[in-house]
């Protein structure tokens, strides 16, 4: 009878591995990076991963912080990398430039997908970092959970680089319900969505040795923390947090200092994100992820010699008895990738249509690693068109893309055998028209009634 249970766990163990050998395949057919990368183009062709990737490195060591994490992130997307010592044998090669890329400054990539492999080269372990984020957000967002024996990725080129060098969240956590793990998942997303500075209140009597853990931690994912000993979000020895008047902060500046915005209409992620009804309790006012996409670190008009002093912005959220972790996630998700994508990437390629696609995406991935998030506002947005005197072209959507959005014009109150709306449609001026919004088979926000003029 042992000698039976042997046997059958032995077959046991090879119909597994046959399974695991014979995994899922998958093919992307479009990219949906955040932040949206400077220049990005995709071509017809495809290179093929399988579940053992090969890298090869140049210019880096073997026990480069930069190399531990992408080894370390393929083995959490269940694959099975090695090093190999020549390049044309890799599929993936990362080679740090000994010859500096004017482009790319201190934070930038190049990242080649070719039909023969996959090359990503920048001038610092920061760079090539952030590379490797990017490849990491190509493979299907659920690979942490399955298993694929071959992805096949889109030949590309995607050359990449910050607008801003300081880019980053503060989180006050002086009550101490968050927690060193919270802290070290907070770095881990913030270094995915390429940002670098976290600033940390942590509790009066936290122990000192899981603080320098989370320092540690997080600069191994060129995280930087400058730990706050006090509520200071304005003042620091060299450096400005403007919370609330754009020019009050800047003036307060003294020459030399670097001026982080900040301004809590988009940038306090206390505040609620969505209709109260629907939330978790919060802090009065609304800043939605729309509202955080369309947040402009430097306003329009603003004098040069200002200009130049704004490094960059940061986020912030300071957890208050009764939080916890996933609370707090949900907060600052995906509020984060706004801010993310508003920091890195130039104006130019922003596009909030494109934006709220990709955010869909990335909910995907952000479960699939176990993150708390809020799906979004489902408040109606309009967009109105003047057709002639008395009518009204209507564009209607919401944060969320794939909500049901059905609608009255008659006075009554909408239900799921109203109307739906399915695109732009022409109403008269004065007409009262009413929306409930569905998603997933919900009722996610209350009716909203508006009248066209």
């Amino acid at each position: 009878m042992k000698r039976k249970r042997v046997l059958l766990s032995a077959v046991a163990a090879l119909v597994l591995l046959a399974l695991s050998a014979c995994g899922r395949s998958a093919t992307v057919t479009e990219l949906s990076v955040v932040p949206e990368p400077v220049f990005m183009v995709q071509k017809e062709g495809s290179y093929t991963l399988h579940s053992s990737i090969k890298l090869s490195v140049t210019g880096i060591g073997q026990n480069s912080p930069t190399l531990k994490y992408v080894t370390k992130a393929l083995r959490s997307a269940r694959f099975r990398p090695s090093l190999v010592s020549a390049s044309q044998d890799s599929d993936v090669e990362l080679v740090l430039n000994d010859t500096l890329n004017p482009e790319l400054g201190d934070e930038g990539y190049l990242l080649e997908v070719r039909s023969g492999g996959i090359r990503l080269s920048a001038n610092s372990g920061a760079g090539l970092l952030y590379g490797c984020q990017t490849l990491l957000q190509m493979l299907p967002a659920d690979v942490t959970r399955v298993s694929y024996a071959t992805v096949s990725l889109p030949e590309c080129t995607i050359l990449d680089h910050p607008c801003y060098g300081w880019r980053g969240v503060a989180v006050d956590d002086s009550c101490g319900v968050l927690g060193a793990k919270f802290m070290r998942r907070l770095v881990d997303a913030m270094s995915l969505y390429k940002l670098n500075r976290l600033r940390l209140r942590p509790p009066a009597d936290a122990d000192s040795e899981d603080v320098a853990g989370v320092v540690e931690y997080a600069a191994s994912r060129n995280v930087a923390v400058e730990v706050m000993d006090s509520c200071g979000w304005a003042m620091e020895t060299d450096t400005v947090f403007c919370v609330n008047g754009f020019y009050e902060g800047l003036e307060r500046a003294r020459e030399g200092c670097v001026v982080v915005m900040s301004p809590s209409d988009y940038c306090s992620y206390n505040r609620y994100q969505a209709d109260a009804r629907y939330q978790p309790a919060a802090d009065a006012g609304v800043v939605t992820l729309s509202r955080v996409y369309g947040f402009k670190p430097v306003p329009e008009g603003t004098a040069a010699r200002l200009a130049e002093m704004v490094a960059g912005a940061c986020g912030r959220y300071t957890a208050k008895t009764g939080s916890d972790a996933r609370g707090a996630e949900y907060m600052l998700l995906p509020r984060m990738l706004a801010l993310a994508e508003v920091l890195w990437s130039p104006a130019e390629v922003r596009d909030w249509g494109r934006f709220r696609r990709k955010v869909e995406v990335q909910k995907d991935r952000l479960a699939a690693h176990g993150y708390s998030y809020c799906e979004g506002s489902f408040t109606p947005l309009f967009a109105a068109r003047r057709v002639d005197e008395t009518t009204m072209n209507i564009e209607v959507s919401t944060e969320v893309p794939n909500t049901y959005i059905f609608y009255t014009t008659d006075g009554s109150t909408p239900t799921r055998e109203s109307a739906v709306y399915i695109g732009p449609v022409n109403l008269q001026r004065g007409t009262h028209i009413k929306l409930l919004p569905v998603y997933k088979g919900v009722d996610r926000d209350s009716v909203y009634e508006f009248v066209i003029k």
